[in-house]
């Protein structure tokens, strides 16, 4: 384009971008999807449950296996024995 000439015209482009509709959402489907939130809550507390009782008990066999190597004067029980019955 020379100095001297006038631009050319510029026509503007609309582009109008039409969205799928979205699909609503009702009661129901909000209680369905916090019930099923509410239960992989409630499996995972269960699974790390059960992981943790596991340790407990693993840690308290071992730990009752490596104080029975021990001399009985080193160990404090806390136990008392068993009342005899009348």
């Amino acid at each position: 384009m020379f100095f001297g000439q006038p631009l050319p015209p510029f026509t503007p482009f609309i582009v109008k971008v039409v969205e799928q509709p979205a699909k609503e959402i009702s009661v129901a489907d909000v209680l369905m999807g916090s019930i099923g939130i509410t239960g992989i809550f409630l499996v995972g507390a269960v699974v790390f449950g059960f992981l943790l009782g596991a340790a407990f008990i693993m840690f308290r066999r071992w730990q009752d296996s490596r104080d029975q190597d021990s001399p009985v004067d080193e160990t404090f029980q806390l136990t008392q024995p068993p009342r005899p019955r009348t």
